[in-house]
């Protein structure tokens, strides 16, 4: 198939890696793959170097509509484009009135925990622009359905996923990162990878490493992302008396050496934001480490109890303190629960999977009629 996937956002993160994943195992797999991007997104920058043909578009937050339509319908058209596949609000609805323009299927990821129906432009576009909706949580697909009022058979739950054996561990690299962020080499390291925004919880991590701290003194808390909260959070750390426990890290694009010198990883994300089905978990589990998480989204899906790691409720500080001083206290139970988490990518939430139902959504749909 000739696959156009569009993404407006101006960041990359899970919803960029998303799209990148999906255009590379694609590709591999033998499809035309064309992604439309803004050119400044990493994203561009990475499916270029995959070989993988990029549209930069400038998408904006709001307005210019009817502009767009006629960009995306350019391409659609001069490329003969078989399926388009949207992934963030503003391109879902250029895409989907340019799909319905050249009567050709039109697919749409949701990504977060969030209604995607809010005014009549919407209600047209879910209802008569899009053939089908694919998310990344049970959550996502009863909220579209409860009170975006979608139909149950235009949407599909696809976990997300990741190609397995794609990991970077070696001694001598985690010895120079660990130097780099002046981390001691026997200090166990709690990490979290998200960005730095309200709904990622960061401050209720903070306040639950203040309290590890009090048994475990000699652990060290690693937080890979940026954004708004960033100095807010450093003044918090300072005021708890943890700031020098703390690594910053910042936006980092070399996950994979960080995943691997941490050894508990913790995803204390809060209700209320969107979040669904984060790929930093998933990332957790591919580098076998023991995960504490929320019970936010479809998180509790990456996660059996006691298993691989341990699900609490969000904004309990006790709770998830509690967890990881039973982790940092029992070196045997986190090697189990690592070998749990690997074990668990490797059944359920492999990039292969992904694709596989993402493939089967692309035929049901070209085979329908608009």
């Amino acid at each position: 198939m000739n696959i156009l996937l569009t993404n407006a956002s101006g960041i990359y993160a899970g919803g960029e890696f998303f799209v990148f994943s999906l255009a590379s195992e694609l590709s591999r797999r033998g499809h035309s793959v064309n992604v439309a991007c803004a050119p400044s997104n990493l994203l561009a920058q990475k499916c270029r170097d995959a070989g993988i043909r990029v549209f930069p578009i400038d998408f904006p937050a709001n307005g210019r509509l009817f502009h767009f339509i006629r960009v995306l319908t350019d391409i659609l058209r001069r490329h003969q484009i078989d399926i388009i596949h949207t992934n963030t609000n503003y391109d879902r609805t250029a895409g989907a009135f340019a799909a319905a323009r050249m009567n050709i299927p039109h697919v749409s990821n949701i990504h977060s925990f969030h209604s995607i129906q809010h005014n009549l432009t919407q209600f047209v576009r879910n209802r008569y622009c899009t053939r089908h909706f694919i998310v990344d949580g049970v959550c996502v697909r009863d909220l579209l359905m409860n009170k975006d009022g979608i139909s149950p058979e235009k949407i599909s739950v696809v976990y997300l996923g990741l190609e397995p054996d794609r990991k970077n561990d070696e001694p001598r690299q985690q010895d120079v990162l660990r130097k780099e962020l002046s981390i001691p080499r026997d200090a166990i390291v709690l990490g979290n990878v998200a960005r730095l925004v309200p709904f990622k919880g960061h401050e209720i991590l903070l306040q639950s490493f203040a309290e590890i701290q009090k048994d475990f003194p000699d652990t060290r808390l690693l937080l890979v992302g940026d954004g708004e909260l960033r100095d807010e959070l450093q003044s918090i750390a300072i005021q708890l008396g943890i700031a020098e426990k703390i690594i910053f890290a910042g936006f980092r694009d070399d996950l994979e050496s960080l995943y691997s010198i941490m050894d508990i990883y913790i995803h204390p994300s809060v209700e209320g934001g969107g979040e669904t089905f984060p790929f930093a978990v998933l990332q957790a589990l591919r580098h076998e480490l023991p995960v504490v998480v929320t019970r936010v989204g479809d998180v509790w899906a990456m996660v059996d109890e006691g298993k691989n790691g341990f699900i609490v409720p969000d904004r309990d500080v006790a709770a998830i303190s509690q967890a990881v001083r039973r982790l940092i206290a029992d070196r045997d139970l986190r090697n189990r629960m690592g070998e749990s988490s690997r074990k668990i990518l490797l059944e359920r939430f492999t990039l292969s999977l992904m694709v596989d139902n993402i493939e089967r959504i692309y035929r049901s749909v070209a085979a329908k009629k608009g």
